[in-house]
């Protein structure tokens, strides 16, 4: 499991949202079971809504980082999983492509 960071701006992190954030970034852990640390800032977006920003650390010096804007908290967060998770599956391709001994085909 990856040590999951969660930081609130003017924002009071409730218990809720806390397990909520656990349980939704703590999955993506399929996707690099290396991942190491992962910070979440939560805080009220510039016009309405809440701004969710994702900072994940990779081994090799890799970083993934997503941030979105909603009108709700979780709805910000589900984004923001999403947006990390492409991230995550387009690294993890690009590695497993760029490994793949000579004269192996990459199935599409």
């Amino acid at each position: 499991m990856a040590d999951i960071q969660i930081t609130g701006v003017h924002f009071e992190i409730s218990e809720r949202i806390r397990s909520y954030v656990t349980e939704k970034l703590g999955g993506l852990t399929k996707f690099n079971p290396k991942l190491g640390k992962i910070h979440v800032t939560i805080h009220n977006a510039d016009k309405k809504g809440y701004r969710v920003d994702v900072d994940m650390h990779l081994p090799h010096g890799k970083d993934v980082i997503a941030h979105d804007s909603e009108e709700t908290v979780y709805a910000a967060i589900d984004v923001a999983h999403d947006k990390c998770a492409a991230q995550l599956r387009k690294i993890h391709d690009r590695d497993a492509h760029h490994n793949m001994r000579h004269g192996e085909r990459a199935i599409a």
